[in-house]
């Protein structure tokens, strides 16, 4: 017995850990170790916390908190600006979800309230404007708000580098958005809803940003199957400009010489999301681009097509969430998979809720290039063709209120100045000069979409100095937003 004490008074001894001195307002109340991170820490985020710190932690303790939470293994934020975090005490009402016809788990809440008060562009903070439209759609029906909160999680973790961070809220929402969509399934009037596709979609996009590839083909089977159960009017027999650029370009990258494809990449000091995506689709596409656009004369329906194309599927655990790839490699997968969503929808218009997550990521893309492009340090074909296709995609977005139009134009006005810039500094004259430009990317002669792409270049060149007074104006709400986000 006098040799058991020693053992059992070592089994007492309590486990060192650091006291936390500056968390959160919710964990100091409930006696809970705050790992302190900004701006929700890890129980508020997992349990729906109302997660504040004091005034004067916000910004000052940020390099502290940093160098602290790097001690543990996976909770390190690389991507983290120097800029104070943002705090999201009383950002937004108590309980945004009364009034709507669905509840939202307690757990929940935060992930909502970082969606509606910040968006992540490349891996960049940005607070959200106060009126928003994604949020009104979000709280509209339950396949948006599914829809939103999956996006949330994949751009944070962007932002932060920790896909375990976002673990537990993503996965409960990408299991609830699979029961949301299997249920619809069993109502062919309520599967065709946007927010039905919206939630399918996001499915699909954050499955290829996480690199499931065999997930994703099962999704965009179910895509492809619930375009089959729409209506004649929603059944277009032409692809729309947005389809004929995305195969038109597929084919143009896929048939140019690799040492062309390296060259532009080298004259570059940043990530090329949009030729790698293309390059994705082009040569180790999940589905063929041209299969699928030769779908649109086939008899047999798409869903079939694909489900005798699908990749041969794999044993996996649906509730691992696999390590997170760089964030360049992640977003590359993201932006791949929406040529595929696009190419399969086949309607002229899309949804502006699933085209807003795009149009902000690469206009994102296209400011932070505009420098390196000007200065001859990146591919200037390849900015020009950027924003004649971002300008495309704002003209195929489908609105359903003066918000969601007076929003989706503040895009489009802004690729269409981009477009009048980059003609600028490549002194483009007329369409036959643009088309050369075009041509040094992605181009063919035959393209039937150049009708069209030439009207959108008329109107940026030639109505441009008149945008750009009214834009740049002092008075103008919505450049004075769009300039604080770009």
């Amino acid at each position: 017995m006098a040799e058991s004490a020693p053992i059992v008074q070592r089994q007492r001894q309590r486990k060192f850990h650091r006291r936390s001195r500056n968390g959160c307002s919710t964990c100091k109340a409930k006696h809970i170790r705050c790992d302190e991170r900004k701006p929700l820490c890890t129980y508020c985020l997992r349990h729906g916390g109302e997660c504040g710190y004091p005034d004067g932690d916000a910004g000052s303790n940020t390099t502290e908190v940093g160098r602290r939470s790097g001690s543990r293994d996976g909770s390190r934020e690389p991507h983290e600006s120097a800029e104070p975090c943002l705090r999201l005490v009383d950002a937004t009402p108590k309980d945004p979800f009364l009034g709507t016809s669905y509840e939202m788990p307690h757990r929940s809440r935060s992930l909502f309230q970082l969606f509606a008060n910040t968006r992540v562009l490349y891996t960049t903070r940005v607070e959200r404007g106060a009126n928003s439209f994604i949020v009104h759609k979000a709280l509209s029906h339950p396949g948006f708000l599914h829809a939103a909160l999956l996006m949330t999680a994949l751009h944070w973790a962007w932002s932060t580098g920790d896909v375990e961070h976002f673990r537990v809220p993503y996965l409960y929402h990408k299991l609830q958005a699979i029961r949301f969509v299997t249920d619809q399934l069993k109502h062919p009037d309520a599967v065709v809803h946007d927010g039905t596709i919206a939630a399918v979609s996001s499915l699909a996009l954050v499955e290829n940003a996480l690199g499931s590839v065999d997930v994703v083909s099962s999704h965009l089977r179910g895509l492809a199957k619930i375009k089959e159960l729409q209506g004649e009017d929603r059944r277009p027999r032409k692809m729309g400009l947005l389809q004929r650029m995305i195969l038109m370009a597929a084919r143009s990258v896929s048939s140019r010489p690799v040492w062309d494809i390296l060259d532009i990449s080298r004259t570059d000091l940043v990530h090329q999301s949009m030729i790698i995506s293309l390059l994705r689709v082009a040569l180790r596409p999940i589905f063929s681009l041209y299969m699928l656009g030769n779908s649109y004369d086939s008899e047999e329906p798409l869903s079939e097509v694909l489900a005798r194309k699908a990749p041969h599927p794999r044993a996996s655990d649906s509730n691992v969430l696999t390590p997170l790839r760089s964030v360049d490699s992640s977003r590359s997968g993201f932006i791949a998979c929406y040529f595929y969503l696009y190419v399969i929808m086949r309607e002229g218009t899309v949804d502006s809720f699933i085209l807003n997550w795009f149009i902000e990521q690469l206009l994102a893309d296209v400011c932070r290039t505009e420098a390196p492009m000007q200065r001859g340090q990146y591919s200037q074909s390849l900015w020009f063709w950027s924003v004649m296709f971002g300008a495309c995609v704002t003209m195929a977005a489908k609105t359903s209120d003066e918000l969601e139009r007076s929003q989706m134009k503040v895009f489009r006005d802004a690729y269409l100045e981009k477009i009048s810039l980059v003609s600028q500094v490549l002194r483009i004259k007329n369409w036959e000069s643009a088309k050369s430009i075009l041509g040094l990317f992605a181009w063919e002669d035959d393209f039937d979409g150049e009708i069209e792409l030439k009207a959108v270049w008329e109107e940026a060149v030639w109505e441009g100095d008149g945008r750009r007074r009214k834009w740049h104006s002092a008075e103008n709400v919505d450049y004075r937003n769009a300039k604080n986000c770009w």
